[in-house]
């Protein structure tokens, strides 16, 4: 069995930087109607900065993958032991 993690692990990050990204666009554009969100007491450049991090550590994660997936792909496979394990 691999130690190496599953493709694609970080859909929830990426979904929910989007989310907030959204809220922030959404906060940003009642404000200047001079409205706001109720559940939403921070200001929108705190979500976005929130957004961007969560998708720098998606992306951080996914290059991290992509280049462990290529190193297996330049290893080849690995010889079987004696007692048929790889």
């Amino acid at each position: 069995m691999s130690a190496r993690s599953p493709l694609f692990n970080a859909p929830v990050f990426l979904g929910s930087a989007f989310l907030l990204m959204g809220l922030a666009i959404l906060e940003k554009l009642l404000n200047l109607f001079g409205s706001r969100i109720p559940f939403v007491d921070v200001f929108p450049r705190q979500l976005l900065d929130w957004a961007v991090a969560l998708l720098m550590f998606e992306i951080a994660l996914s290059l991290r993958q992509m280049i462990e997936t290529r190193l297996e792909e330049h290893r080849g496979p690995k010889p079987e032991t004696r007692t048929g394990v790889q």
